[in-house]
């Protein structure tokens, strides 16, 4: 490899040495908002969204609808997304998997989703939140 290879690279280092100070700020800000919103989920998550077989969606405007799925498909890959770097870094790495798989669609997602919260770390975890703000531990079927 010769120097004009490696420019890019040097550039990208002097870019991120010049903003480290921006990236780390903006770094500890999404972790703690990541965290909040993942709280917020987990505790005002419906007892029997686990049991539940059917969800059905309080939007009657089909466009709303749609536009609203879009939206929470788009934010359930991105919470997917920072749950898998949270595996390997700070933070709650499966408790944010969980929220992106609740907020993706795909086939066989009830099935995904029991078995995460089955786990009884994550169960734990998450029925410690849910007993600090006086909601109802969630319930799953004994499958």
């Amino acid at each position: 490899m010769n120097i004009e290879e490696h420019a890019w690279i040097q550039a990208i280092a002097l870019w991120v040495k010049a903003h480290l100070i921006g990236i780390v700020v903006l770094s500890a800000i999404t972790l703690i908002l990541s965290m909040l919103s993942i709280l917020a989920l987990v505790i005002y998550l419906p007892s029997d969204y686990f049991t539940r077989e059917k969800h059905v969606s309080i939007v009657s405007n089909r466009f709303l609808r749609i536009l609203l799925r879009i939206l929470k498909n788009i934010f359930g890959v991105i919470a997917l997304l920072i749950g898998f770097v949270m595996l390997i870094g700070p933070g709650q790495g499966l408790l944010t998997i969980l929220v992106g798989v609740i907020l993706c669609d795909f086939p066989r997602k009830r099935r995904v989703e029991r078995k995460l919260i089955g786990r009884p770390a994550l169960l734990n975890a998450a029925n410690k939140f849910r007993a600090r703000y006086k909601r109802p531990p969630i319930l799953l079927n004994d499958e």
